[in-house]
């Protein structure tokens, strides 16, 4: 490489299309920022512009040494990079050479398994087999480094980080017409790393595939397919969700391998058909955290005074109505109370669903989309809401909801409560009610008090009757045992004033069960 001139233009290209692809994370880029002494804060995007825009400067000074040392960066840090600009050929060179790494340490020598004649052997790639050293700052084993320089890239993911390759890729061919198997013998003694695979149980093995070798591919299994392991089939969903590309998951075979003896040898046995174009079938050994620990990676935190601060701000705007709103503090994924608050960066609303929840659901079918706007919420997007925890953490269990004032200020419900003073309740008693408890009450007491309706089961209130001859009057239900008739009842103006009303005729005692004394008709 040139230390002198300015930067080639097929380097540039090489740079910038490797720092835009999606297969580098967030990781790799933050390490690109600082090996360049580049801030490494922000997201992936703005990494990635702070990258390109840096390169940019670099041709635009025709600083060809300030480029060089970006070039040894991406091909320290990033493993496919080679496999990425051969593959795609952005170099003018056919066939990618090793990066120079400082001779710092010697690992032991990589084994490599199969025909060498195959096309991603790894001495194909221009590694001789033998002795090599990890670059500096990555941590991984020698023989996952070596085999990623020389595999095609699936698409990262959180839920499995991919350790070792086993065994050659396997090609299936286009078949049209018939099945097809594709058979894959494993011994575990053959790969000294899978040794551990019985006493780790985050060490997992599995199956990939994809429909392309070019480029970030994602796991994809033709649509005519079935997995058997040892005669066994293995029950996986190979399709992943339905029109969402990229929600397939790789398959985990390791709970129907024998481990031991590690000598036995498994058979492995992938039927397809009805395909059109060429798949590519690998084993991978793979470190699967739980989702226990995928959790507490969740390190970034929404601030309680920045939610309260927002919610301010929307009460603020005049041409927005501010009014009380409603905290759900139960996950729209599992219905259960929250536990971990979380929503995306870029979410607006304030509603929270469960960190545990969602990871569970996108290891099942990853589509990484927010429950509750749908906008695009990815692992490094997530976020703990504190505003939300401290709710969590100051209510009891059995509280589902809160409201939140426009201000900021959240009530638990029931905390306020309006009384009705006894006036109050009074003024909504009718003098109907009051009427007919009075004859009532005579009849039963044989004397009578005037006094309100009660909600007892002795008080009946009787309405006013359609077809009556004096309007608003209230009229009696006459008993069943009563066969005489009575007059009718006392108007009462309720226009007159307490001075002016006639004094109330006193009521005779009743002496018989059936007997009412009054005018008789």
């Amino acid at each position: 490489m040139d230390r002198v001139g300015p930067p080639p233009k097929d380097k540039v290209e090489a740079l910038k299309a490797v720092a835009k692809n999606a297969g580098v994370n967030k990781t790799q880029l933050q390490s690109l920022c600082a090996v360049n002494g580049l801030p490494k804060t922000g997201n992936k995007p703005d990494l990635v512009k702070r990258l390109v825009d840096a390169i940019q400067q670099c041709v635009a000074r025709g600083d060809g040494s300030t480029f060089n040392t970006f070039y040894n960066s991406f091909e320290t840090i990033v493993p496919w990079f080679h496999t990425f600009v051969a593959n795609t050929g952005l170099l003018q060179q056919t066939k990618p050479q090793p990066p120079h790494i400082p001779q710092t340490a010697i690992y032991p020598p990589v084994q490599n398994h199969g025909n060498t004649s195959n096309s991603y052997a790894m001495s194909s790639y221009g590694v001789a087999n033998g002795s090599y050293n990890a670059p500096k700052g990555v941590s991984r084993p020698l023989d996952w480094y070596n085999q990623q320089r020389h595999d095609f890239q699936f698409k990262p993911s959180v839920f499995y980080e991919i350790q070792y390759r086993i065994g050659d890729v396997r090609d299936c061919e286009p078949m049209q017409q018939h099945r097809q198997t594709v058979s894959i013998k494993l011994r575990i003694s053959d790969h000294p790393q899978l040794s551990n695979v019985g006493n780790d149980p985050s060490l997992r093995i599995m199956m990939y595939c994809a429909a392309g070798k070019n480029g970030v591919q994602d796991i994809a299994f033709p649509y005519q397919s079935e997995l058997k392991v040892n005669g066994g089939e293995v029950k996986a969903n190979l399709r992943g969700l339905k029109n969402k590309p990229g929600s397939t998951r790789p398959v985990d075979i390791t709970d129907s391998l024998r481990i031991r003896p590690n000598t036995y040898q498994n058979n492995i046995d992938f039927t397809y058909a009805l395909t059109r174009e060429s798949f590519y079938l690998v084993l991978y050994l793979c470190k699967t955290p739980t989702i226990e620990e995928l959790v507490s990676r969740i390190t970034k935190k929404i601030r309680a005074e920045s939610v309260v601060t927002e919610i301010a701000n929307k009460a603020n705007d005049p041409d927005v109505v501010a009014t009380s709103q409603v905290l759900s503090l139960k996950c729209p994924l599992s219905y259960m109370r929250l536990s971990k608050p979380c929503r995306g960066l870029n979410c607006g609303h304030i509603q929270c669903f469960d960190a545990t929840s969602y990871l569970q659901l996108q290891e099942q079918g990853p589509q990484w989309l927010c429950p509750i706007c749908s906008k695009s919420v990815p692992f490094d997007q997530l976020a703990i809401d504190e505003y939300a925890q401290g709710i969590l953490e100051a209510t009891p269990k059995s509280v589902e909801q809160v409201t939140i004032e426009p201000t900021g200020k959240w009530i638990e419900p029931g905390a306020e409560k309006v009384t009705v003073p006894d006036s109050a309740e009074a003024s909504f008693v009718d003098d109907d009610d009051l009427y007919v408890s009075e004859v009532l009450s005579a009849a039963n007491h044989g004397f009578s008090t005037p006094g309100r309706s009660t909600t007892g089961a002795s008080t009946t209130l009787i309405g006013t009757p359609m077809n009556g001859s004096t309007g608003g009057t209230p009229s009696l239900a006459r008993s069943s045992n009563n066969n005489n008739k009575r007059s009718a009842p006392e108007v009462i103006d309720l226009t007159l004033s307490d001075d002016d009303e006639p004094p109330r005729p006193m009521k005779r005692a009743n002496y018989g069960m059936n007997a009412y004394y009054g005018s008789n008709s």
